[in-house]
Order: C-alpha cells, then sequence, then structure tokens
C-alpha cells in the first residue's frame, strides 16, 4: 500500500518524519528529535543527490491552482494519506449497491448473512479525502420544472454555477481539485481520485451554455484545457491505456466540448479553438483522434436520421 502527505513548507523550515514498519507509514517525531535534525541539518548533506530543476519546474506546472487552503480542506489531517483513504464516492457506490441489495432481500432472493451486511452501518474514519461531490447525474435545481430537467440532465451549466458559487475561491477552488485528485492518482495511486477527477471534467466540458460567458470561458475552459495537457504529458504510456481510455469516458467528454464550441453562438467560445487545435496534436501522439465540429456535427446528423421517427401511413 503506497502512502504519502502533502506539505507547505515556509522558508527555512524542517519538516522531520520517520518511517513506522508497523503501518507502513511516515509519521511526525515529536519536538525534541525534530530539532535535533535541525540543528545538525549539514550532517544531512553527505548522503544528498542534486536537486533536480526540471522536476521542480513540472511538478510547480501541476500544482499551480492548489493552496494550502484547499489542501487543508480536502486532504485527511496531517495531510496523509494512503492508496486506501476513502472518499464520498464510495458511500454512494456502496449506498447504490445497499440499495440493491436490499430490493433483492425483499424478493427473499438472498440469505440472512447477506441481510446483515445490508442492515450493518458503515464505517466512520478520519482517512478520507473531502473532495466537493459532485453529483453529476443530478445536475439541476430540486425543484426543476420537466423541462428543465431535460435541459440540466444533458447541460451541466446550472451545476457547475451552483458549485463555482459555494467553493470559497470558486474557479481556483474548482482547479486546485482538479490538480489534487490527478496528483491522488498518479503519485498516490488512489483511485478515489479518478472518480473526482472524471465529473470535474464532465462539469466544466459538459457546460455548453457556459461557453455563452467570455469570462467564465477565459478564466475557466482555457486553463482547465492548459492544465488537462500538463496532465497528459506526464502520464505513463500504461496508464493511458488502463486508467484514461477506460470506457472512452475521456475521448467522449472532448468530443462533446469540441461539438459545443462549433454549435455555439457568439465569439465567447471561439477562443477555445487554438486550444482544442493544441490539445488535438497532443492526443495524436497517444495514437487518439480528435475530430472537429463539423466532421462531429455531421456524424451526429447521420445518426439522428438514422434513429429520427418515421411518418407512415396507415
Amino acid at each position: 500500500m503506497r502512502c504519502g502527505f502533502f506539505y507547505n513548507f515556509e522558508a527555512r523550515e524542517v519538516a522531520v518524519r520517520r518511517w513506522c514498519t508497523e503501518s507502513e507509514e511516515l509519521i511526525a517525531v515529536n519536538a525534541t528529535d525534530s530539532e535535533r535534525v535541525r540543528l545538525g541539518i549539514r550532517d544531512l548533506d553527505k548522503g544528498l543527490g542534486a536537486y533536480q530543476l526540471d522536476s521542480y519546474s513540472r511538478w510547480q506546472q501541476l500544482t499551480s491552482y492548489i493552496t494550502p487552503e484547499l489542501l487543508q480542506r480536502v486532504l485527511p489531517p496531517q495531510g496523509c494519506f494512503t492508496s486506501a483513504t476513502g472518499s464520498a464516492y464510495e458511500d454512494e457506490e456502496m449506498a447504490t449497491v445497499r440499495r440493491q441489495l436490499r430490493q433483492r432481500a425483499e424478493r427473499g432472493e438472498l440469505d440472512a448473512n447477506v441481510q446483515a451486511i445490508i442492515d450493518s452501518e458503515p464505517t466512520q474514519s478520519n482517512d478520507r479525502f473531502q473532495f466537493t461531490h459532485v453529483n453529476i447525474r443530478h445536475s439541476f435545481p430540486v425543484d426543476a420544472a420537466p423541462d428543465q430537467i431535460h435541459r440540466y440532465s444533458q447541460d451541466k451549466t446550472w451545476l457547475l454555477r451552483t458549485l463555482l458559487d459555494q467553493w470559497p475561491n470558486g474557479v481556483i477552488d474548482l482547479l486546485g481539485e482538479f490538480q489534487l485528485s490527478f496528483i491522488v492518482i498518479l503519485a498516490g495511486q488512489n483511485f478515489t481520485g479518478i472518480e473526482h477527477w472524471k465529473r470535474l471534467l464532465h462539469l466544466v466540458l459538459g457546460s455548453a451554455e457556459a461557453l455563452t460567458d467570455e469570462q467564465l470561458v477565459g478564466q475557466l475552459f482555457v486553463p482547465l484545457l492548459s492544465v488537462l495537457m500538463i496532465q497528459l504529458r506526464e502520464c505513463p504510456r500504461e496508464f493511458i491505456a488502463s486508467v484514461l481510455e477506460q470506457d472512452n469516458f475521456v475521448a467522449e467528454i472532448l468530443q462533446m466540448l469540441v461539438l459545443n464550441v462549433y454549435e455555439c453562438e457568439g465569439n465567447a467560445a471561439q477562443v477555445l479553438v487554438p486550444e482544442l487545435d493544441k490539445l488535438r496534436r497532443l492526443l495524436a501522439t497517444f495514437g487518439w483522434t480528435l475530430p472537429d465540429g463539423r466532421q462531429l456535427q455531421e456524424a451526429a446528423d447521420v445518426e439522428e436520421g438514422e434513429y429520427a421517427p418515421q411518418i407512415v401511413d396507415i
């Protein structure tokens, strides 16, 4: 099991951690040991190598929107996490499983042992990420009219604006959580991150109505695509194949954005065209093809024509 921690260093600060063989995690030492290391800091020089500044530059790009306040809000206590650290998304999945099992139990299809599992209380733990929960399937107001439900089930703009109002720092917090969830996957091998990363990507790139807002396009859509390209460049090939290509989610959501930009009225969304061209060239290095808006529109027209209602004479 992989473990790690985030730490925001102040100038000239020394942080000391000791590896615990029993719990297999890095734990903070007491103040006396920490001070001893600080006073003898030069004694560590003989065991150190040159710092790779190229890695530092890449790390800065991967974490440019992550603030100390966001880390304190999202991470478990002391900023420590493991590959098994959970989140609300596991609770959501378990609630679905329990509901399905309960329905089967009511039909008499399960034995008593399974019933005991259904009735048991979920385990409470502090080892949890507190990512902002994005319920991508319920992306419309509670009191929405039928036309609003239909509209905002497809277009995530209402949910996007609602969540931006809830985040203390709005767009910065969204981009920060997008970066943090990726690092949790890539460095921490914790797949809680991939679910949050996917939902944030869907939330933003699936918001067609928001593309008419010039300010939001400039402050959110453009930076998010830049962050996405930085992240993709850091992905090992096997990670691309096993995670990002799974169920074609990334390809489908990017195609949705391309088509929305193509169909968007006004000039606000046009600033995304050169960004999408950059992304298209990057994806080509992975063997991916991202069609342009005209090609996607033609394909959509063909599909709509194939499944359109047929009028017959009786």
